[in-house]
């Protein structure tokens, strides 16, 4: 029974891949960037409440340099986090992306959207 639900879990977590950013879209993105560009503050990565093999960062006060939410996401990668109510998840590339405070629900993110400071384009999840 267990190996169906990872199964399934592993299926849904691929389908979020295709429709929201990923760690490794994200990296990417932000690689092709100047390196001291603003860009929205977001901090503290952490598992997702809302899919446990998901990775959330808390919204920040401020703004913060490309190169230094590059180098905070390139630490997720291959990293474990333990998931609000227990077990391990390994962040990779595919890893969907998401804004939410430690142990609660959020929103997608979708895109950067240009400016003087770059910010990102968030969805609630369907």
């Amino acid at each position: 029974m267990q190996n169906l639900i990872n199964e399934l879990s592993k299926g849904w977590r691929a389908e979020r891949s295709l429709s929201q950013m990923t760690l490794g879209r994200f990296i990417s993105e932000l690689e092709k960037l100047p390196k001291d560009k603003e860009i929205e503050n977001i901090k503290g990565p952490h598992s997702y409440r809302g899919y446990y093999s998901d990775l959330a960062f808390k919204k920040g006060e401020g703004t913060q340099t490309v190169d230094t939410l590059l180098n905070t996401c390139k630490e997720c990668l291959g990293k474990t986090f333990t998931g609000y109510k227990g077990g391990n998840f390994y962040m990779d590339e595919h890893t969907p992306l998401w804004i939410a405070e430690y142990g609660s629900c959020g929103v997608k993110i979708m895109e950067f959207i240009e400016g003087d400071t770059l910010t990102l384009s968030t969805q609630d999840d369907d």
